[in-house]
C-alpha cells in the first residue's frame, strides 16, 4: 500500500474478506458439541497463513481464532442475559446466540454491542409462539423460524423465557441508566402528594418472578459459575423486583407484593388514587398490613431513590422504559 494512502492491493482485500467470512461462521454444532469446520476453511486463505517449526498447522491456527472468537461471543451474550441463558439451557442458548450474531455481525471493538438486538429477537419469536398458541398463526412455525424452533427444543416454559428476559432487560437498563439522586419531598410538596403524581426515576423497573431466576446477575457473576446448572424452580407464589440505579450502582430489591401493587398504580394514577386503588382490592388483613407498612416502604423508595419527584395529575399513565418501543 502506497505511503500516501489509497486503496489496499487486491491480495490484501481478499485475505481481509477470506478471513472475515471464516470468523463470522458460526460453529458447527452436528456433533453434539461446537466445534470449527478446518475443512471447510477456503484454500486460498489457508494457503496464505505462515508455520513455523514446532506451531500448528495454518489451518489449526485458524481454527483456534475461530473457536475462541466465537467463545467470547457466546460469553458476551451468556453474560448480557444470565437468566435466560439458565431459562433456555447453554446449548439452546448458544443456537439463539449464534442466529443473532449471523444476522447482526459485531461491528464494534466493544463486544458488549453485539450483544444489542437479541432481546427485540427473541421477543419476536416469543410473540410469534404466542400468536400460533391463539390461533392467529399457522398451526406450528414456519420450518425456517430457527427462533421458534430452538425455543421450542428447548421445553422451557414460554411464560419464564418471558420473565427472564425482562429481568435481564431491567438490570441491564439499570446499570446503563445514570443515577438521579436521591429525593427528599418538601412540606409543600408532602401536602399535594395525595392529588400528585409521583415521578420515578429513568432506571426504575418492576419485574415479577414466578421462578428462581434472580440470583442469575450480571452484576455478580453467579451466571458463571461452573459445573452442571442448578434446576431452575417455580417459587410457590410470585415474588416482584424492582431494579434501579444506586448511589453505588446497579441495585435489585425483591418488595412486598401489596407494595409492588401500589407502585403499579403509581405509574398509572395519583398517588391517593393508587392507594385506594390498592386498598379497594384488599382482604381486611392484606389492608391492615398495607396501613400498618405503607409509611416504611414510602421511605424504601424514598432511600432508593426510585421516585425523583412529584408532579402534577396527569391524564397519561407512566411507561416503564422497557415496555416502551424495543430497545436496540
Amino acid at each position: 500500500m502506497s505511503s500516501r494512502g489509497g486503496d489496499p492491493p487486491r491480495w490484501l482485500r481478499e485475505l481481509q474478506r477470506d478471513f472475515t467470512a471464516v470468523l463470522r461462521t458460526p460453529l458447527d454444532s452436528g456433533t453434539g458439541t461446537f466445534r470449527e469446520r478446518q475443512d471447510r476453511y477456503p484454500e486460498r486463505l489457508v494457503a496464505q497463513l505462515k508455520s513455523g517449526p514446532g506451531s500448528p498447522a495454518p489451518a489449526e491456527r485458524l481454527a483456534l481464532y475461530h473457536r475462541q472468537y466465537w467463545m467470547r461471543l457466546f460469553t458476551a451474550l451468556q453474560t448480557g442475559f444470565p437468566r435466560v441463558s439458565r431459562a433456555v439451557g447453554y446449548w439452546h442458548f448458544n443456537h439463539l446466540a449464534a442466529l443473532h450474531l449471523t444476522a447482526r455481525p459485531p461491528r464494534h471493538v466493544d463486544i458488549d454491542e453485539a450483544t444489542r438486538g437479541f432481546s427485540a429477537q427473541l421477543g419476536g419469536a416469543l410473540q410469534r409462539l404466542d400468536e400460533v398458541k391463539r390461533g392467529r398463526g399457522p398451526r406450528r412455525p414456519a420450518r425456517d423460524d430457527a427462533w421458534c424452533r430452538r425455543l421450542e427444543l428447548s421445553r422451557a416454559p414460554r411464560a419464564m423465557i418471558r420473565q427472564a428476559l425482562r429481568m435481564d432487560e431491567a438490570e441491564r437498563h439499570a446499570y446503563e441508566s445514570p443515577f438521579e439522586g436521591i429525593w427528599r419531598p418538601t412540606p409543600p410538596e408532602l401536602g399535594r402528594l395525595a392529588e400528585g403524581r409521583l415521578r420515578f426515576a429513568v432506571s426504575c423497573t418492576l419485574a415479577d418472578e414466578d421462578w428462581d431466576l434472580a440470583r442469575f446477575s450480571r452484576l455478580t457473576g453467579a451466571h458463571q459459575d461452573e459445573g452442571a446448572p442448578d434446576v431452575v424452580r417455580r417459587h410457590p407464589s410470585t415474588r416482584t423486583w424492582v431494579f434501579a440505579r444506586s448511589a453505588t450502582g446497579t441495585a435489585m430489591t425483591c418488595v412486598d407484593p401489596l407494595f409492588a401493587r401500589l407502585l403499579g398504580r403509581c405509574r398509572e394514577l395519583p398517588f391517593g388514587q393508587a392507594l385506594a386503588a390498592v386498598e379497594h382490592g384488599c382482604m381486611a388483613a392484606e389492608a391492615a398490613q398495607l396501613r400498618d407498612h405503607l409509611q416504611g416502604w414510602i421511605r424504601l423508595a424514598l432511600a432508593s431513590g426510585w421516585w425523583t419527584g412529584l408532579d402534577d395529575a396527569e391524564p397519561h399513565a407512566q411507561e416503564s422504559p422497557i415496555d416502551g418501543p424495543s430497545r436496540t
